[in-house]
Formats: C-alpha cells, sequence, structure tokens
C-alpha cells in the first residue's frame, strides 16, 4: 500500500505529543542533579530528532522492528554527541564516553540527590535514562499504536525520583504530563476512527461507526493510568531514615534507632553505667563517634537517606578519607573494642577517621559519613567485640583558612537549609561573624561564641531537640546543652555557606586499671563536623567548657590581618542575609540567594515545552493558510480544490467520484443566509433559496469548470478571476454550520488533520432527510468526475 501524504500530519502530531509527553516526565528528574538544563535541553533535541525521523519512517511503511533499531542506533549516537561533542563513534570517543559513564556512576553512588556541582556529573546516566524513556513513550504509543499502555512507561519514569529522593514531583508538571498523555489517547483513537472510514451525508451502503464509546474507553484508560500515577508512589520504599521520630516510610535495608534519645535518656538517669572498653597503643580514644546526622527538616536532625549495598561490610579496608589532601600528616592507631551487655545500639562506635576495620558481616559501612549501621533487626552492639584502625590527623589552620567553598564538593544534603528556618537563625549567624574574613574564621567565632556567651546546662535535656522554635529559644536564653549546641552551629554554618553535619557518639573515657580506656553512660556527647577541601570533615566542640573542656588547636589558632579585599569565598556578603521572599534590595543578601529563589531551569523548560505545545498545535492552520494561498495564486482546478477542503473543514463529506455539476448540486443544499449583527441560530436552515447569491456564485464556479474541462475550445481561467464567488460560498457554508465547528475548521482543519470524530452525531443532521438517490448518477457508469 503505497504511502499517503495525508497521513504525514497526523504521524507527526501524534510523535510530537508522545515526545513532549515523555520529556516533561523527565524533567522531573531535575531534582537529582544541579545544572539539570544540561540534561533537558540536550534531551529535548534528541527528543525531536527520534520522534520527527520515527514519524517519518512509519509514514514510509517501514517495518517497525527496523524502526525501533533505528531509533535506539539514532539515540546512542547523539547521546555519545552530546557526552563528548561527536556523535562519530571513534575508539577515543568510545573510551571518553565510558569514563564518563564511569564517573557518573561513581558520583551516583557517592552523593544522595541533587548532586552537586564541582564533582563527576551524572549527567550521562540522566541522558541514557531520558533517551530510553523518550523512545520507549514513542515505540509503545506511535509504532505499536497502544498509546494507553505508553503510560506505564511515564508513569515508570514519573516514579524514579520519588523512589530515590522521598519527595513528591510539582503539582504543574503532574498536570501537564496527565494533559499530554490524554491528548495522545485521545487523538490516536481518534485517527483510528478516522481509519475505518465514514459515508458521506446521506449516502448509504459505507461502513460507518459512531466515535462515542471509543472516546470515552480512551479517556478511562488514560484516566486510569493517571489515577495510577497517583497512587503508586505512595507505596514506593524510600531510604528515608528518621533519627527523632523512629523509622521514616517505606521499607530499607537498615533500620537505625535513635541515638538522640539514647543521649538525652543516658545522661538523665542517676547512674553512670559503663558501656565499653578501648585498648589501644595510641593517645587517649576521645570523640568516639556513633553516628552522623545529615538532614535537618527545619524541626529535626535525621542521618538522612542512606545507600548501603551488601558489599560495603565492616570487613577490610574502606575507600580514601573523603576530602583528606594527601599532604595532611597522619599517625594510624589500632583499637580493639569490647562493649558490655547493658549496651545495645544499632550503631557502631569508632574514631571518625577509620581506615581498616574487622568487625563482621552484620555491619555495613555509609562511604559518605564513615559510619557503620547494623545490616539486620536483630544485630545489636550488645557483647560485641571487634578491631579497627584509625587514623590521627594533623590538620594545618593556614590551609583551611585559605581553603576555597566545600559546597560543590560534598553530597547536597550536607548543604541543605530548610526554607522554613527562622530569618532571626539567619541574622544571628551573620551578626555573629560579621568581622570575620574566611569561612573558617567564621567557623571559629561561632564556636567561640558558644563556649563564652552561653551556659551548659544538663537540665535543658528535656527540651532538647523539637527543631526550630526550641533553637531560636536556645539562642534568645544562651542556656542548653551539648546537642543544641552541635544542632546550632551546624545549621548556622550552613547558612554561611559551610556544608556541616551533627555527629553522636562519647566524648573523654576514664582508665581502667588493666590499662583500658572505658567509656559509660555519662559519656554521651554530640558535637558538630565542618567541611574544609583538602582537610575533609574537622571537629569542632561549640559547647562550654564545663562539659567539653578542651577544643581542637587549630580552632583558636591566630591569623594576619586582612590587608586585601576578600576572596569571592569569603565577602562579606554573608553578613547581611535576606529574609525569605525579601528583595535583596531590603537586605544585602548574597548573590546566590538572591538568584536561587526563582527555579529559572523549570521554568525555562516549561515555557519551552509549552511554546513547543504551541507551536506544534498551530501547524494544522499554518499548514492550512499556506495551502490556501498557493491555490489561490493558480487557476479555476486549485479553486475548486480549495472549495472541497473547506467543505471538509466545516464537517461535510465531499461527494467523492461526482462530475463538478452534480457536486455544486450536493454543495447548493449545504448553503445558508449569512447573519450579521444578530444572533446566530443554532440550527440554520439550508439550501439554495436560502442563499440565492451564494447559489449564483457557485454556479458560475461550476460552469467555468466544466467549461475549462470538457469544452471544445477549454479556456483557461484563474483563480483570482473567481475569488470573489468562492468567498461568497465559503461564507454561505460556514453559515450552515454551528459557530463551534467554524471555530474548528480554522484551527483544526479536517483537511490537514484527518476526518473530524465526536462523541455523537450533530443534531443538524438527525433533522434533515437522507439526501435522494439521483437515478440517473445511479445507473450511469461513464458520467464524467471531478
Amino acid at each position: 500500500m503505497k504511502a499517503s501524504w495525508s497521513s504525514l500530519p497526523q504521524q507527526l502530531r501524534l510523535a510530537g505529543i508522545a515526545m513532549l509527553a515523555a520529556w516533561v516526565t523527565v524533567l522531573s528528574w531535575r531534582v537529582l542533579t544541579a545544572g539539570f538544563a544540561e540534561v533537558g535541553f540536550p534531551l529535548l533535541f534528541i527528543g525531536v530528532v527520534i520522534a520527527g525521523l520515527g514519524a517519518l519512517a512509519r509514514w514510509s511503511r517501514i517495518h517497525p522492528l527496523a524502526i525501533i533499531a533505528g531509533q535506539l542506533v539514532l539515540g546512542a549516537l547523539l547521546v555519545l554527541g552530546t557526552t563528548t561533542g561527536s556523535p562519530i563513534p571513534t575508539p577515543d570517543n568510545v573510551d571518553a564516553f565510558l569514563a564518563a559513564i564511569d564517573a557518573a556512576l561513581e558520583s551516583s553512588r557517592s552523593y544522595a540527590a541533587p548532586v552537586q556541582a564541582g564533582v563527576p556529573p551524572v549527567h550521562p546516566l540522566l541522558l541514557i535514562g531520558g533517551t530510553l524513556v523518550v523512545i520507549a513513550v514513542d515505540v509503545i504509543a506511535c509504532t505499536l499504536r497502544r498509546a494507553p499502555v505508553a503510560g506505564l512507561a511515564l508513569l515508570a519514569a514519573y516514579t524514579l525520583p520519588v523512589a530515590v529522593t522521598g519527595e513528591a514531583v510539582s503539582w504543574w508538571l503532574f498536570s501537564v504530563v496527565a494533559g499530554l498523555f490524554l491528548t495522545l489517547v485521545f487523538l490516536q483513537h481518534s485517527d483510528h476512527v478516522t481509519s475505518w472510514g465514514r459515508a458521506p451525508d446521506g449516502e448509504k451502503g459505507s461502513f460507518s461507526v459512531r466515535t462515542g464509546a471509543i472516546g470515552n474507553t480512551a479517556l478511562a484508560l488514560g484516566a486510569a493510568s493517571i489515577a495510577l500515577a497517583i497512587v503508586v508512589p505512595v507505596a514506593v520504599p524510600t531510604m528515608s531514615m528518621s533519627v527523632f521520630d523512629g523509622n521514616g516510610p517505606g521499607t530499607r535495608e537498615v533500620e537505625v534507632k535513635d541515638p538522640m534519645v539514647d543521649l538525652r535518656r543516658d545522661l538523665q538517669r542517676g547512674e553512670d553505667i559503663p558501656l565499653m572498653q578501648v585498648t589501644t597503643s595510641g593517645p587517649r580514644p576521645s570523640y568516639f563517634r556513633l553516628s552522623v546526622l545529615a538532614r535537618f527538616s527545619g524541626t529535626q536532625w535525621t542521618p538522612g537517606d542512606r545507600d548501603i549495598p551488601d558489599t560495603q561490610t565492616a570487613t577490610g579496608a574502606l575507600p580514601p578519607l573523603d576530602g583528606v589532601a594527601g599532604s595532611v600528616k597522619r599517625r594510624e592507631f589500632k583499637y580493639g573494642v569490647t562493649i558490655g551487655d547493658d549496651f545495645s545500639s544499632t550503631w557502631l562506635p569508632t574514631t571518625s577517621q577509620t581506615t581498616q576495620i574487622s568487625a563482621g558481616t552484620d555491619w555495613r559501612y555509609d562511604v559518605t559519613t564513615r559510619d557503620f549501621i547494623a545490616a539486620q533487626d536483630d544485630v545489636t552492639t550488645a557483647g560485641a567485640n571487634y578491631d579497627f584502625t584509625g587514623v590521627q590527623l594533623t590538620y594545618d589552620a593556614e590551609s583551611m583558612n585559605t581553603a576555597v567553598s566545600g559546597a560543590g564538593s560534598v553530597a547536597g544534603i550536607f548543604t541543605d537549609i530548610p526554607p522554613s528556618l527562622n530569618n532571626e537563625i539567619r541574622r544571628q549567624a551573620a551578626a555573629v561573624t560579621a568581622d570575620a574574613p574566611t569561612r573558617f574564621q567564621k567557623a571559629q567565632v561561632l564556636q567561640q561564641w558558644f563556649r563564652t556567651e552561653f551556659e551548659y546546662d544538663i537540665n535543658q535535656v528535656e527540651s532538647a531537640g523539637s527543631g526550630g522554635a526550641d533553637l531560636l529559644a536556645f539562642l534568645n536564653d544562651k542556656v542548653g546543652y551539648c546537642e543544641q549546641f552541635a544542632a546550632t552551629m551546624a545549621i548556622m554554618a550552613r547558612v554561611l555557606g559551610i556544608p556541616s553535619r551533627v555527629a553522636v557518639g562519647f566524648l573523654e573515657p576514664e582508665k581502667t586499671a588493666n590499662g583500658a580506656w572505658e567509656f559509660s553512660a555519662h559519656d554521651l556527647h554530640a558535637w558538630p563536623e565542618l567541611y574544609f577541601p583538602g582537610s575533609g570533615w574537622v571537629r569542632f566542640e561549640p559547647t562550654p567548657q564545663t562539659r567539653a573542656t578542651d577544643v581542637p588547636d587549630y580552632t583558636v589558632a591566630d591569623f594576619a590581618p586582612v590587608t586585601e579585599s576578600p576572596t569571592p569565598s569569603a565577602t562579606r556578603s554573608t553578613e547581611q542575609l535576606p529574609e525569605r521572599g525579601a528583595s535583596p534590595s531590603a537586605d544585602e543578601g548574597t548573590a546566590d540567594e538572591s538568584t536561587s529563589s526563582v527555579p529559572w531551569v523549570p521554568v525555562l523548560a516549561g515555557l519551552l515545552g509549552l511554546g513547543l505545545l504551541a507551536l506544534l498545535l498551530l501547524t494544522p492552520r499554518l499548514v492550512r493558510a499556506a495551502r490556501r494561498r498557493q491555490r489561490m495564486a493558480g487557476d479555476i482546478e486549485d479553486l475548486w480544490l480549495e472549495l472541497r477542503d473547506v467543505a471538509a473543514d466545516l464537517g461535510h463529506a465531499w461527494p467523492v467520484g461526482r462530475s463538478p455539476r452534480r457536486a455544486g448540486e450536493w454543495l447548493g443544499r449545504l448553503l445558508a443566509a449569512t447573519v450579521v449583527g444578530a444572533e446566530r441560530p443554532d440550527r440554520p436552515r439550508r439550501g439554495r433559496d436560502q442563499a440565492p447569491e451564494a447559489a449564483q456564485a457557485l454556479d458560475r464556479l461550476v460552469g467555468a469548470l466544466e467549461h475549462s474541462r470538457y469544452s471544445r475550445h477549454p479556456e483557461s481561467f484563474t483563480a483570482e478571476r473567481f475569488a470573489d464567488d468562492a468567498h461568497v460560498v465559503e461564507q454561505a457554508l460556514a453559515a450552515g454550520v454551528t459557530p463551534r465547528e467554524v471555530r474548528r475548521a480554522q484551527w483544526w482543519p479536517a483537511s490537514v488533520v484527518g476526518r473530524r470524530t465526536t462523541w455523537r452525531p450533530r443534531a443538524s443532521r438527525r433533522a434533515q432527510p437522507p439526501t435522494p438517490v439521483d437515478p440517473e448518477t445511479s445507473t450511469t457508469v461513464d458520467e464524467l468526475v471531478g
């Protein structure tokens, strides 16, 4: 069967809607990485190319398997070109692409979403996934013509960020995807019905079908898929771990207990119970760490999302120290730990910098935090014995003072600030550190401020940890407990642009008679850890000396006064932080805060998507207008074709196989009087007697066409000569249908996009009697045709 040019617009229309639905769905992945524009815009280009060539291949009747294979190959080349700069697969090019994939996989395993700038990007993985989504939707909806099933592919792509981050996709994005999906389903089913054929008005013997059931079924299938998209993410398990409120939603590999609650309970307990003994040939093992709290939601600190595969067991060497340069001096010491039966924890105590451990496969380590968590629900530390190697680092205060910002070197969870954070906390952080020129010196000032201006009181334990309200009360009262000191300094450090987290563990042990170091219940403690590139995660001690006697030497180091203007990493722009929603003119906020308040990338991507959708919807009208201009510059035959398309656009089935005279008689019954300055009737009366001027114009057109075709001395008539008559006839035809059908003919012309379908027959058609069969036309087989 020969391909028809009239089906190409339909193929392009379906492919375009399918591509937009897939691309907008992939926009939900913007929460997975910073700089998603480097994925979204190239993916849009890839989608347009794949969808356009797929539509052209289907129009050309190429075998579906060949189309799918071609799209996969084309998609692979385009992803290769986007990643490496050249789509030609040379050995060097392929090696560079594979290296980028390896780096992306490593970043995906090492950093929680969103993966920040400054680390190997995960863009190649997202490009591959997005391209596969575009191809899958195009294959299912267009090549296999199963648009409702394509909703499953869209649903899978839509739930990916929900499963990874545990956060819902924005409502406007879901609304756009749902609208595009329903449009795709309905248009494809409409094309199905159109391909079955429909008889012209009044003719019998041709196959005809009502489209109401088909359209309702399509919408029902689409609505069911959208309902699944709303319900399924609720049941998707995530790796969210909660500390203060117990376990988070869903299931996970590792269940954690509440170290903060244990800390408060044991500090309030009257009896100081021995918990564990540590033997080592090194110095006193102070600040033995249990767990790391990385996420602050505005009301609580939690461990955050953890990716702990089975391979990360506490058996053997660990990955290199995070962010610690090779030039940092270090010494390694062996530690042996014996835990008593009274200490039952799902967190394994170690030093903060551990390079090797032998604790068994029941324990696993987190790459980003280097803490150890029980692999099973029934595994605890009670009665455990294990060995590990810890590293003591000698930090250089000057190198930390000159270090650049570490925000781009760590996972985003260590820099996130909840929008609900009270502005007073922001202003306090800026005011206290206003005179410090660098981030490290700001951290020093914060530590000193807490230790000299605040008071430690164990009676505050009951009120600790209730979120932002308690933090503000703590700053006002200046009396608190170690958890409040650590949590408040950590969040204020993030406000100043310093990655931070809270560590929970043991402070100082006592030496026993056998030479071991013993930690007891009252030794539980909390402290902040701040990140500086080249030094890694560095401990600070903001708790006053009544609880923590000493502070690390590097936190009290002096520096020469700054004589030059501060570097970009240490500008005083952080001294004045704008309130939420305030303009930079109200407070001198940082440039980053003032520009990041508006999500420009998704906004621009959404506007671009809507612009493409609008262009796609305008395409039929633009094609129809260009076709009309071309015909109006032709001859009488072109003008007759234009009249035929006008009738088709208004919903009339042209009498194929009839002579101009018979076609003119049929058109004459569809003419109606034009109404000017009055309300248009819903069912206008039609016929030659209702529009005599239009009927006369139609006769002149028919006469000219017959003379041009059948006269012994034919004359060539230009379309321009009869343009006025054609215009009068077109107005009379438009007057014979409802205003809604006139608008449809203008914006969605059937002569371009195919036969119009509707849920129910037109009332005017039901009211009109069937067109009688002309005996002459039914018996004459050699009638001249037009």
